[in-house]
C-alpha cells in the first residue's frame, strides 16, 4: 500500500457510498474517468478486487466491504487531528460541513450569514440531502452536523432542539376554502392534496395527522420538492401540506393562503444532530451554540406573520 493517498481513499468512500463511479465522480467534482482510473490504481496496489459491476453501478466485493471500514477509520481520524490541531491553536479557522433536510434550506441561509459575520473564518460547506442520506454522511463522518425534523433512530446522536417547526395547509388565494373561518378535516375530502415524496418529513407528518384524524384523502398527486408543490398551489392545481417555514415570501406578498384547518398548524420541532461519540470540530462547536442561543430569535424576525402560531411551542424542550 506504498502508493495509497488519501485521495484514493475519499474517492473510494464516496463511490461505496453511492454505489456509483459516476455519482462520486459528481461529489469529488472530478470526472467519472478520473474515479475509474483512481479506483483500478487503489486495486492494483492492493492486489484485490474492490467493485464489482451491478447494473450501470458498482457494488462492493467481500473484500471492499472490510476495506471500507478501516478507509472510514483513517479519514475519520485524520479529520479529528485536524480539529484538534485547531483547537490547541485556539483559532477558530476551517470548514465547517452541515448537512440539511429540503426545508431547512429555507432557514439555514439566514441563520449562516448572520453566524459567519460573527465567526469570517469559517469555511462553510452545505449537503442538502433527504433524511436517510444525512444519516448516512453523519455515520461516514462526511458531515459534522445536520438540521432537521426527525433525528435518525438507528445511530447514538445527541438531538437538541432549537426552533419549533409549524406545518399547515396552504392554498392559492382564490381557492374556496381560503374565506371558511373554520375548516374541518372531513372538508378536505373530494379535494385534490399535492403530497411530498415518500420518505419526506412534510410527508410523514402529513400522514400522522390524518392518521390521527382518521383521515384519508380522496386524491393525492405526489411532487418531489417543495418549490414544485408551491408552484402547483399557486397554479390552482390543488391545495397541500406543507412546512410553514417553506412559504415565508409567498405568505408575505399573499399569493399562498394559510388555511385555518381545525388542528392546525401542526408543530414540530427542529433539531441540531450530531453523533454521540465524536468530538466537535471547535468550528461546529461554534456553529451548534449558535443554534441553540440565538437560531430561534432570528427565525422570529424571519417569518413575523407566523410568530403568533409559535408562541410557546419551546416548552418543556430545554435547549
Amino acid at each position: 500500500m506504498r502508493n495509497l493517498s488519501l485521495r484514493q481513499l475519499r474517492i473510494f468512500v464516496s463511490a461505496a457510498r453511492q454505489s456509483s463511479f459516476a455519482k462520486a465522480a459528481d461529489e469529488m467534482h472530478l470526472t467519472a474517468p478520473v474515479v475509474s482510473m483512481q479506483m483500478r490504481d487503489l486495486e492494483e496496489d492492493l492486489g484485490i478486487t474492490l467493485f464489482a459491476k451491478k447494473g450501470r453501478g458498482v457494488s462492493l466485493t467481500s473484500a471492499g466491504e472490510y476495506f471500507l471500514v478501516y478507509a472510514r477509520r483513517v479519514l475519520a481520524s485524520l479529520r479529528e487531528a485536524e480539529d484538534m490541531m485547531r483547537k490547541l491553536k485556539g483559532v477558530e479557522t476551517g470548514q465547517l460541513t452541515i448537512g440539511l433536510v429540503s426545508t431547512a434550506k429555507y432557514l439555514v441561509p439566514r441563520l449562516l450569514a448572520v453566524f459567519r459575520r460573527e465567526h469570517p473564518g469559517i469555511q462553510v460547506v452545505i449537503q442538502v440531502r433527504n433524511r436517510d442520506q444525512l444519516g448516512a454522511l453523519l455515520r461516514d463522518g462526511d458531515i459534522d452536523l445536520t438540521i432537521m425534523g426527525r433525528p435518525p433512530k438507528d445511530l447514538d446522536t445527541r438531538a437538541e432542539v432549537f426552533a419549533p417547526h409549524p406545518h399547515a395547509f396552504i392554498a392559492a388565494p382564490d381557492h374556496p376554502l381560503v374565506q371558511e373561518p373554520r375548516i374541518g378535516v372531513k372538508q378536505l375530502d373530494q379535494r385534490e392534496i399535492l403530497v411530498r415524496e415518500e420518505g419526506s418529513g412534510t410527508r410523514a407528518v402529513m400522514e400522522s395527522f390524518f392518521e390521527d384524524h382518521r383521515f384519508r384523502p380522496f386524491s393525492t398527486l405526489e411532487m418531489s420538492s417543495n418549490e414544485t408543490i408551491k408552484q402547483a398551489v399557486m397554479a390552482g392545481l390543488g391545495i397541500s401540506f406543507v412546512s410553514l417555514h417553506t412559504i415565508g415570501l409567498e405568505s408575505h406578498h399573499g399569493v399562498l393562503k394559510v388555511l385555518r384547518v381545525e388542528k392546525t398548524p401542526v408543530m414540530r420541532l427542529w433539531h441540531v444532530v450530531n453523533l454521540s461519540n465524536r468530538t466537535l470540530s471547535l468550528a461546529a462547536e461554534a456553529f451548534r451554540c449558535f443554534m441553540l442561543e440565538r437560531a430561534n430569535a432570528v427565525i422570529d424576525e424571519m417569518f413575523p406573520q407566523f410568530r403568533g402560531l409559535t408562541a410557546g411551542a419551546l416548552a418543556g424542550h430545554p435547549r
